[in-house]
């Protein structure tokens, strides 16, 4: 990137300074859409393999089992 004393040396103190936010502001949006190709592209891709509804069903862990395996205690 191009520093901004160097676009005012160059076209003067009332362009330079606007050049410099305009190119600058250019080179932001397109970096915006370069990231959300890439995250479109990322969801494209997790499409074909699609996450579960219910992970913890899938894959009880030791507290749910240790709880369901328990004797219930009478309520008094």
């Amino acid at each position: 990137m191009r520093k901004l004393q160097s676009y005012v040396s160059k076209y003067g103190p009332e362009v330079g300074p606007k050049l410099y936010r305009t190119l600058q502001s250019q080179a932001a949006h397109a970096g915006v859409g370069a990231r959300l190709r890439r995250k479109i592209e990322a969801l494209r891709e997790r499409a074909g393999r699609p996450l579960p509804l219910f992970p913890e069903a899938a894959a009880p862990t030791e507290s749910i089992v240790a709880a369901e395996s328990a004797d219930p205690k009478p309520v008094a």
